[in-house]
């Protein structure tokens, strides 16, 4: 077996990976051996050994916290690699998982998370390196029955489905739906949010079924709408990080609710918060394409440390230019920007959060609480603490 090339591989994907000999000796390619469930469970070691022997080509097993293990064939033995999680879990989840391997830790670390696509390439990469020998994409899913593709059975499905839409003669309603979507997402590119909230409600009567139990398809309608609405906001030139948490935010919101009109309650939302990005981008005098981006850098970044130079690399200018050209455009500096950014992240988290006032300097990029609260006296003319006095019990309705 190639061994350093495992190790690079090991090293490379994030994952542990052991291999057994034939005589049952185990060889890790991984430091932190006390705390891995391939080394420490012999019930698990024979679980892959098992599900290895038994197929032609890599095993895949799939556990009950969405972990995937995978076994394939190495020579005189077998190589096993795992756990890659599919979802993050939970120091609580992560604890009962390890102690089912009979590892009694309480600081287990996290696991970096993968997609299935991910996994899956991840071991037909290793499955390669070992054995010269590749599979295709989806071979693999459908060897580990992860996936079924019975084209017959999507056919018929799909024909019944058509059949039953045929039926229905919702040709037209498509048609209408269609029509007035563009109208909604029009709205939001000109930052009319009444109108793009307006069509929007006028559309959830007549929209075309997505799902046969209405609460799913009312929340399926709300994701969609959230979805298009946060692209059509983007087009329209607010940063993708400020509509992805938008809608990431109102996605989840539709996700956790359990009645049609919270579900499109947070749709109206979202659509109000993203729209209004809009017009604001829209009303704001426009700087020029650098200072737009050196804004949007700026939005992104706000927690970190932000250095002029890193600014002008992203953008490719020279650090003296990048800083006359932003003064010029907005009369201000940069870092005057930065605090101004901060300042604005700080004065909601101190109205919607309980965090302490050395929390949300530490959270929004402040050194500390004491120079927080003179930058944000500076541009708010007022302490963060007399700020969430005055202005948190008007925002509860107090």
């Amino acid at each position: 077996m190639r061994e350093n090339h495992v190790r690079i591989l090991c090293s490379v994907l994030k994952v542990d990976m052991v291999y057994e000999a034939s005589d049952g000796t185990l060889t890790p390619f991984f430091d932190n051996v006390a705390e891995s469930p391939l080394m420490q469970s012999e019930n698990l070691r024979r679980l892959m050994r098992e599900g290895t022997l038994n197929q032609s080509g890599p095993f895949l097993r799939h556990n009950a916290q969405d972990c995937y293990y995978a076994g394939l064939r190495a020579e005189e033995g077998l190589l096993f690699m795992g756990p890659m999680a599919h979802q993050r879990l939970s120091a609580t989840v992560r604890r009962q998982m390890y102690r089912a391997c009979g590892i009694e830790s309480e600081c287990i670390g996290t696991l970096p998370v993968f997609t299935l696509p991910e996994i899956r390439n991840m071991v037909l990469l290793t499955n390669t390196v070992l054995e010269n020998a590749s599979l295709e994409n989806e071979e693999l899913l459908q060897l580990n029955r992860i996936i079924n593709r019975d084209e017959q059975q999507l056919r018929r499905e799909q024909t019944n489905f058509n059949m039953r839409e045929n039926e229905a003669d919702d040709d037209e309603g498509y048609r209408h739906s269609y029509r007035e979507e563009q109208l909604v997402l029009q709205a939001v590119r000109e930052g009319r949010a009444e109108d793009a909230i307006r069509i929007s409600e006028n559309m959830d009567r007549d929209s075309g079924r997505l799902a046969h139990i209405d609460i799913q398809h009312r929340r399926y309608v709300a994701i969609i709408g959230i979805t298009l609405c946060s692209r059509a906001a983007i087009d329209a030139g607010v940063s993708p990080a400020s509509a992805y948490r938008i809608s990431g935010y109102y996605i989840n919101k539709c996700d956790e609710a359990v009645d049609p009109a919270h579900m499109l309650h947070y749709r109206n939302r979202a659509i109000e918060e993203l729209a209004g990005r809009v017009a604001e981008k829209l009303n704001k005098p426009r700087g020029s394409g650098y200072v737009e981006r050196c804004r949007d850098y700026i939005q992104k970044h706000y927690r970190e440390k932000i250095y002029l130079e890193d600014i002008s690399e992203a953008l490719g200018l020279s650090p003296t230019y990048l800083s006359r050209l932003f003064k010029k455009e907005t009369g201000i500096c940069i870092q005057d920007a930065i605090n101004e950014e901060r300042v604005f992240r700080a004065a909601n988290l101190l109205l919607y959060s309980e965090l302490s006032l050395t929390e949300i300097a530490q959270y929004v990029g402040f050194p500390n609480q004491s120079y927080m609260g003179k930058v944000f006296k500076k541009i708010r003319n007022m302490t963060p603490m007399t700020y969430r006095d005055r202005f948190k019990n008007q925002e509860a309705g107090i």
